[in-house]
């Protein structure tokens, strides 16, 4: 049965998806098998995993043609439109996950091999901004959809990883309740500013509040992540440690952009590229997660 990591803040910008890409790579490097849900609907998990393809040559003869089709029939931006539709459908991933949280399709169905070895994906699409609404409206269980989806195929994997967005709702919920195993995480990670302090404590607030409704036995753990290094930050640490004791990572993941950036732009995870720095950091990381699962 696969363990459950879900990576999870209402604050944007404190290194989500970075820690999730890291993470999958350095258990995957490990030899655990790794599967990875993008609950994001940017979909910066999916772009590195899946490393969408370049246009080609000759595509923009495919989408003339359906606009052409259309044209004599309808007026130019219509036309324009649906053409554009029919094209970006013909180039879309079958199944996302909001068609696994809708019920439109198994997990099995969406999951995905990625370029990584021991690494799949269910990846994420633009339409899951619309699928709080849609689990809202679902009569039963919305907000454990995700869950139900996943017991058919956590046999196949050593570890599941979730991205999430900064917000709290229906898919936040899920995500949550999807830890139902004594050894399932939520990990927080926080960047050490007034918003990054804020962010842990709703998200903190927002795990126990589903705990409440549902008593789960999962843990959280908070991650130092883009630390600098000044009094401020460190005195935040070591107070943090104090304060949450074993609910802290010891690893804690500097604020060094370059690699990072570099790393992005190449559409590649960081611990595929670099060894020192940051990339050291998570690789501690990896290290405390692989001995934990």
């Amino acid at each position: 049965m696969a363990r459950v990591i879900n990576v999870l803040s209402h604050k944007g910008g404190c290194g989500k998806s970075e820690t999730v890409l890291n993470c999958a790579y350095g258990l995957a490097q490990k030899g655990r098998r790794v599967l990875v849900i993008d609950c994001d609907p940017q979909s910066n998990v999916t772009s590195i995993l899946l490393s969408e393809a370049p246009l080609k040559e000759g595509e923009t003869s495919q989408f003339l043609e359906e606009y052409n089709k259309r044209i004599e029939s309808k007026d130019r931006l219509s036309a324009a439109v649906e053409a554009l539709k029919t094209y970006v459908e013909l180039h879309q991933t079958k199944f996302d996950i909001h068609h696994v949280l809708e019920q439109k399709c198994d997990a099995s169905q969406a999951i995905q091999e990625t370029r990584y070895e021991n690494i799949d994906v269910i990846p994420s699409g633009t339409e899951l901004s619309m699928t709080d609404y849609q689990l809202k409206n679902l009569a039963l269980e919305p907000y454990r959809a995700l869950r139900m989806a996943l017991a058919k195929v956590q046999d196949q994997y050593d570890v599941i990883l979730i991205d999430n967005q900064p917000f709290k709702n229906a898919l936040t919920f899920n995500t949550i309740a999807s830890c139902t195993h004594e050894d399932d995480l939520v990990i927080i990670p926080m960047k050490i500013n007034r918003g990054g302090l804020e962010g842990t404590y709703e998200t903190i607030a927002t795990t126990m509040e589903w705990l409440r409704a549902e008593p789960l036995p999962l843990d959280f753990k908070i991650l130092a992540t883009m630390v600098n290094r000044n009094k401020i930050d460190q005195s935040w640490i070591e107070a943090l440690k104090k304060a949450f004791g074993e609910r802290m990572f010891d690893s804690c993941i500097r604020y060094q952009a370059k690699p990072v950036e570099e790393a992005s732009m190449k559409k590649k995870i960081l611990l595929e590229t670099s060894k020192k720095g940051v990339a050291e950091d998570y690789q501690n990381l990896v290290n405390e997660l692989d001995a934990l699962c």
